[in-house]
């Protein structure tokens, strides 16, 4: 009789106003709380910046390196993070962080009330998992965060077109492509990813459990034919396009950035990505009542494997895992009335308020963290050099910042540019891998480079490395930098060295 109880009270769940502003808050808050990602916004900011001044570069302009080529492939996302930097500063970005994260909700909630039939309390719960785990994990100030909008609008576009019918939906998928070519290249091929199991799930077919609507396949054919042209109205043409295969799969990249490593369930993170696996499986399993929606079982596998390849193929499995969900749990919702349905952007509205009330009072006590680790040091190497003298070696990590400040560094967060694949000269990735390793020649690479200053983290096999090498000295040393977020307040251990070449 409880148990019963229990599921009428679930199935006839419907969250009150006050109720969906709080769950709409958790994702906005966590952004909030996060709020900047330090490693890339420097070159993204640097690039912005560049473009708007001098157009578009074919040869890469920050680093000691000569006539790389280069594509700027994240550059339309690099403009709108620089000017919403120019305009408010750091509150800028955060607050398009944030607004970004708000359609991302928005745009999450339609898909699931399409997809779960109206049903308003499994669509608000479903949403805010999805995003909230998303905000936790990848929503920052990064290009990605156009992407996950424009897949998810993607997804919602598809399955209105199936549900109604009309082509009309799919007009705004070659928009969508365009957007995405330009924001963020190496990501578009992703568009195609989450595409091929509506294409697929268009023929008409039943195996086993999984069984196809069998919806219009040529308009879906044409309009991906459509969305492929697309690709090519960029500042960069083909090689925009290309740019993916060019960049990923590097055993150098995915030895060096973290998020490029494939899953390993050893770690807290990877052992948190697991539970997630387990529980969509678990409602695969356990909530289904009857034939598989071949599109959904596909985005699943599909997502599942980006996300043993890599920690960032995650984000793509909790959008792609997580929100067809609403499908299979819906019988265990009450479909609601349609006074309900287009009340959407009011919910959203009114679950920002949280959020604007939080930003005012950060923005009020200045207390957002913005700040580069090694910044004391980039200002001392400023105040006692020309900028136009220094010529700073400096780690995957360290780079950006220096270079948005016009000094030329040997290397920073934009792993890909460093690939002969990509700038056609020389494998600088392939060298720092080995520098780190130990496998080069302290000496001959100090020599080969002639850097005027060393910028060296505790981290850097040059640290513990540079007593036997007598052309550079330490002029600069830092240990403690102050560092406060809402979720940290602590003194954090950071140690680095700067050294200068003797005779410079």
């Amino acid at each position: 009789m409880k148990k019963n109880k229990i599921k009428d009270m679930i199935k006839n769940y419907h969250p009150s106003k006050k109720m969906m502003f709080l769950y709409f808050n958790i994702p906005l808050i966590i952004v909030l709380a996060w709020q900047i990602n330090y490693n890339d916004i420097w070159f993204l900011l640097n690039h912005g910046r560049y473009i708007l001044n001098n157009g578009f570069p074919t040869i890469e302009p920050f680093t000691i390196h000569q006539n790389f080529s280069f594509v700027m492939q994240q550059w339309l996302s690099a403009v709108i993070f620089y000017l919403s930097y120019s305009v408010l500063g750091k509150y800028g970005l955060l607050i398009l962080t944030l607004l970004i994260t708000g359609y991302i909700i928005f745009i999450s909630y339609k898909l699931c009330m399409l997809i779960s039939d109206n049903r308003c309390g499994l669509s608000v719960i479903i949403s805010t998992v999805m995003t909230t785990l998303l905000a936790y994990f990848f929503i920052t100030s990064r290009p990605q965060i156009f992407t996950f909008a424009i897949i998810i609008t993607e997804m919602y576009l598809l399955e209105k077109y199936i549900r109604e019918n009309n082509k009309k939906y799919l007009y705004g998928l070659p928009i969508l492509a365009l957007l995405e070519i330009n924001l963020h290249s190496s990501m578009f091929f992703m568009l195609f990813a989450f595409l091929l199991p509506y294409l697929i799930d268009s023929f008409r077919y039943k195996i086993g459990p999984l069984k196809s609507d069998g919806y219009k396949k040529r308009p879906l054919f044409i309009t991906a034919l459509v969305m492929l042209l697309m690709g090519l109205i960029n500042p960069y043409g083909i090689d925009a396009i290309t740019y993916i295969f060019k960049s990923y799969g590097n055993r150098y990249i995915n030895s060096i950035v973290v998020e490029m490593l494939p899953l390993s369930i050893t770690d807290t993170l990877g052992k948190q990505i697991l539970l997630t696996i387990f529980i969509i499986i678990g409602i695969y399993i356990f909530y289904k009542k009857s034939n598989i929606k071949p599109r959904y079982f596909y985005l699943l596998l599909g997502t599942l494997y980006l996300t043993f390849s890599s920690y960032k193929g995650h984000a793509y499995l909790l959008i792609g895992g997580i929100l067809p969900l609403a499908c299979y749990l819906k019988p265990s919702f009450k479909k609601d009335k349609e006074k309900y349905k287009n009340k959407t952007w009011q919910y959203i509205l009114n679950s920002c308020f949280i959020a604007i009330i939080l930003l005012l009072v950060i923005m009020g006590t200045d207390s957002m963290t913005f700040t580069y680790k090694f910044k004391e040091g980039i200002d001392y190497l400023l105040e006692n050099n020309k900028r136009n003298d220094i010529s700073l070696y400096t780690g995957y990590t360290e780079g950006g910042y220096p270079e948005w400040l016009g000094i030329k560094c040997y290397m920073d967060a934009r792993a890909e540019v460093f690939l002969k694949a990509n700038n056609g000269k020389k494998g600088v990735m392939k060298e720092y891998y080995l520098l780190q390793e130990g496998k080069l020649d302290v000496s001959n690479f100090l020599e080969k480079y002639k850097f005027s200053h060393l910028l060296v983290a505790e981290d850097d096999y040059l640290y513990n490395n540079m007593d036997n090498i007598d052309n550079y000295e330490i002029v600069y040393e830092n240990t403690t930098i102050k560092e406060f977020s809402l979720v940290n307040i602590s003194d954090k251990k950071i140690k680095y060295r700067i050294y200068k070449r003797i005779g410079i």
